[in-house]
């Protein structure tokens, strides 16, 4: 995988895993600095994002990469489904059905779904653009299970989703990961069903939107929306704390002290980046399960998390997901124990380690220095070696025969997690993990698992296998930080990609 295309996987493929109430800001044109009141429930002038951006990304799947552009993205199309931190919640979708053995699902169009040029949303137009997803090198991956000979249209409103193999988590792990819909299948039509249209701009400066006059009304939580392009996070922190935005997405951790003017809101966990140590298990010393165990034991979690992500963070406990609700609740915290590794260390003749890091997100670089300086203290001298984060994921192939490097991922729920980061089938999987022995037959009956009771515990046996023997050593969560002006309604938050509606509950 080259770069750009990793580059766009790690800021897309879990684009729409967690939708997540975030207060937005929402500002009448008339008025600068403060947002205008939306407690009434009333749509408000104009909502004025700013987000970091990508010159050069034009509005589909195949060059967005950044919040700017998703944003903007989400403000025209509609995904049939958003997976949130409790359960999926349905956009565009009414409903989606498996039949007995989950190998069928059946989609249901919202009701009087309708395109910005008038035309209404049909089964045909899910198809053509499932489609458009699947035939895509890096997004069609996730619908790989699709069967698009054998799905179909069953009338104008519903569609029949035929897949290869049973998949109960179809919703959650495919449908979640992106499942946007564009009028014929086509995004350079730019006709979608979402509650603007553009009006003007570019990736480079961004865009005005005016509604979509047949986008529902009470779902609209602004009459015009724009998206700023602003690249640095000061620069946004400065933005929001000014009022010349009115939200202002991933400020750096030092905002929860530095802003006065706006609020910070932070979702938690189902909002955040995993921080990781990868623990290649393909190579010496970590091929080693002991020396693994050894390391995990090593590090002081907390001390790390707080240190290096100023306070915001969570301690990680070696399996992704915290914050979903598939998380397994008797999961036990990372063990620590310094002497124990200690002994491991000497006994395995781990000396000396070489940790490779780049400051790509956030806490990667405070993260790796801080963990050398825990180690020494057990006797194994680790060089952090910083490499330029333009360049840290240009050989993936390189990068993932290292035995110690860092590493994120964006969170996820542990469903969906596990196969996208272990397994010989893992469109993420650096450690190598779970690349033989039994763990594929086991993520395929989880994958297969129709019944929700079955389903957890075969969750928690796979995540107590991950936390005892995977390559992943997920030291910490890093939670978003947004900005935002005060008094205004909700609105989703899509792994940190506002999606500027107001979504029904999600039913139980």
């Amino acid at each position: 995988m080259r770069r750009r295309e990793f580059l766009k996987f790690l800021a897309t493929a879990t684009t729409v895993a967690v939708a997540t109430p975030v207060v937005a800001a929402c500002s009448s044109s008339t008025e600068s600095g403060k947002a205008s009141a939306g407690a009434d429930g009333k749509a408000l002038d104009t909502l004025r994002i700013a987000a970091l951006g990508g010159p050069g990304e034009n509005l589909n799947i195949s060059e967005a990469m950044s919040t700017a552009t998703w944003a903007a993205l989400y403000a025209v199309y509609e995904s049939l489904v958003i997976a949130g931190a409790d359960q999926p919640t349905m956009q565009l979708a009414a409903s989606a059905t498996p039949n007995a053995d989950a190998t069928v699902w059946t989609i249901k169009i919202r009701e009087g779904a309708t395109f910005s040029d008038g035309s209404p949303v049909t089964a045909e137009d899910v198809l053509a653009s499932i489609k458009h997803v699947k035939d895509n090198p890096m997004h069609g991956m996730s619908y790989a299970d699709v069967n698009l000979d054998a799905s179909k249209a069953t009338d104008t409103a519903t569609v029949e989703i035929a897949l290869d193999r049973p998949r109960a988590d179809f919703v959650a792990s495919v449908l979640g990961l992106n499942s946007l819909v564009y009028k014929a299948g086509d995004p350079s039509k730019g006709v979608g069903s979402g509650p603007y249209v553009v009006e003007s701009g570019d990736s480079g400066q961004g865009w005005k939107f005016t509604a979509n006059e047949h986008y529902p009304a009470d779902m609209r939580v602004s009459d015009s929306l724009e998206i700023q392009v602003i690249a640095d996070a000061q620069a946004r922190l400065r933005a929001v704390e000014s009022g010349a935005v009115d939200l202002a997405m991933d400020l750096p951790a030092t905002a929860k002290r530095s802003l006065r003017g706006a609020e910070v809101w932070s979702p938690g966990a189902a909002d955040s980046k995993g921080l990781l140590f990868i623990l290649n298990t393909k190579v010496a010393p970590f091929n080693d399960p002991e020396v693994r165990r050894a390391m995990k034991m090593a590090l002081d979690r907390s001390a790390l998390a707080d240190a290096a992500l100023d306070g915001t963070g969570t301690p990680g406990a070696d399996v992704p997901g915290l914050g979903f609700a598939d998380y397994p609740e008797s999961l036990p915290e990372a063990k620590f124990d310094k002497e124990a590794a200690r002994k491991v260390f000497q006994d395995k003749g781990v000396k000396k380690l070489t940790l490779v890091t780049a400051d790509f997100t956030p806490g990667m670089n405070d993260g790796a220095d801080l963990a050398a300086r825990q180690l020494k203290d057990l006797g194994v001298d680790v060089k952090v070696e910083k490499r330029d984060p333009t360049t840290y994921y240009s050989d993936m192939d390189a990068l993932k025969k290292l035995p110690f490097f860092a590493s994120y991922f964006v969170n996820r729920s542990l469903t969906s997690a596990l196969p996208f980061l272990t397994g010989s089938q893992a469109m993420l999987n650096l450690s190598g993990f779970g690349t033989g022995g039994d763990w594929d037959q086991r993520l395929e009956k989880l994958q297969a698992e129709t019944d929700a009771d079955a389903r957890a515990e075969q969750l928690k046996s796979l995540a107590r296998t991950m936390q005892e023997d995977g390559g992943e050593l997920l030291w910490a969560y890093a939670n978003e930080i947004h900005g935002r002006a005060a008094g205004v309604p909700d609105m989703p938050v899509s792994q940190s990609v506002p999606v500027a509606v107001s979504l029904p509950p999600a039913s139980k």
